[in-house]
């Protein structure tokens, strides 16, 4: 089914792409023009009071978006047409949560246990997670 994307159109057709994650990543679809934006995105987010994780609709970061905008006109001239105003576009965050900030944290925490680290909670990540989070793994890990 997702093959169906690399196939060509007939004459006189266009190809459209909605925009989702996979607009976002390095595939490139041939001859793509048009991408319509939700200015949305469904992202993977652990809630841990509840220890589940669940799919999320969160509004897209404007980097993200800019990385679906740039799947149009690869090619030859195109245009990406957003949901959302400028001003709601302005107000996006500039960049999507990291994973470790969004992630169930129990298989990170053995991983640094595994190379030594004694205290966890002083390591110095580049993201920091929350502290609920960190909890909620030393919890489950107990």
């Amino acid at each position: 089914e997702q093959l169906r994307v690399f196939r060509s159109v007939p004459a006189g057709s266009r190809k459209v792409v909605v925009a989702t994650n996979i607009a976002e990543t390095s595939v490139t679809i041939p001859n793509i023009v048009y991408v319509v934006d939700s200015c949305f995105v469904k992202l993977k987010w652990f809630n841990a009071q509840t220890r589940t994780d669940a799919l999320v609709v969160v509004p897209v970061s404007q980097a993200s978006a800019e990385q679906r905008a740039g799947r149009a006109g690869r090619t030859r001239a195109g245009a990406c047409f957003r949901l959302c105003t400028e001003a709601t576009f302005g107000d996006l965050p500039l960049a999507t949560l990291p994973s470790i900030q969004r992630s169930e944290l129990s298989s990170y925490i053995i991983q640094l246990k595994a190379l030594g680290v004694e205290n966890v909670l002083r390591f110095p990540l580049p993201s920091r997670p929350s502290a609920d989070l960190v909890i909620a793994a030393l919890e489950r890990l107990s």
